[in-house]
């Protein structure tokens, strides 16, 4: 009795926050992209309120894992209220992480994915939307190892990384503990 009563009050509380479907042109891809955006549930009654900023690689299907567990540790306090946007790669998964056989790092249509986030996904969201500078990225598997490169960036995109299962590309490793300890250094 107590399971159906939780998962009904979860469910309901699910229904509060607002999920917004968006489809963006990008001048970097050449084409559109998909969005899923769960809002905050106080989102319209807080006008003045900015929320943290969670991007969902995989939003075909893992953007309802994310929202409906940043919903529930919200509405328990256990973390701040935040804005997720899930980008559907559904179709272009392949290209969007598109490595170099050569330097492992993003090239031809996973070097333009990687600038529609950074250029384009990012500043719409801050634009359109009451997103603090601190974002949060979330990926599975390719997207995982994906969104690492966004650490060799000089100026950071993300804020905090979230890699589920990660599918970890040829010296991705070795990289990653080489630009993590420079950073380190730089603090």
């Amino acid at each position: 009795m107590n399971f159906f009563v939780i998962s009904l009050l979860l469910s309901f509380n699910i229904l509060l926050s607002q999920t917004v479907y968006e489809s963006i042109e990008s001048d970097a891809m050449g084409t559109s992209r998909d969005l899923k955006i769960q809002l905050p549930r106080n989102y319209e009654q807080t006008p003045d309120k900015r929320y943290p900023l969670i991007v969902v690689f995989d939003g075909d299907y893992l953007f309802e894992l994310v929202a409906g567990n940043v919903d529930y540790y919200s509405y328990w306090e256990d973390m701040p209220e935040a804005i997720v946007v899930g980008v559907k790669q559904i179709d272009s998964k392949a290209e969007d992480t598109t490595l170099s056989i050569e330097g492992h790092f993003p090239h031809k249509t996973g070097a333009k994915f990687y600038d529609f986030i950074e250029r384009e996904l990012i500043p719409y969201m801050r634009e359109n939307y009451r997103s603090l500078d601190f974002s949060v990225a979330v990926g599975h598997g390719q997207t995982a190892n994906f969104i690492n490169f966004f650490l060799f960036s000089k100026a950071l995109t993300f804020n905090a990384f979230i890699a589920l299962s990660p599918s970890l590309s040829f010296s991705m490793q070795d990289n990653l503990s080489r630009q993590l300890s420079l950073k380190k250094k730089e603090k």
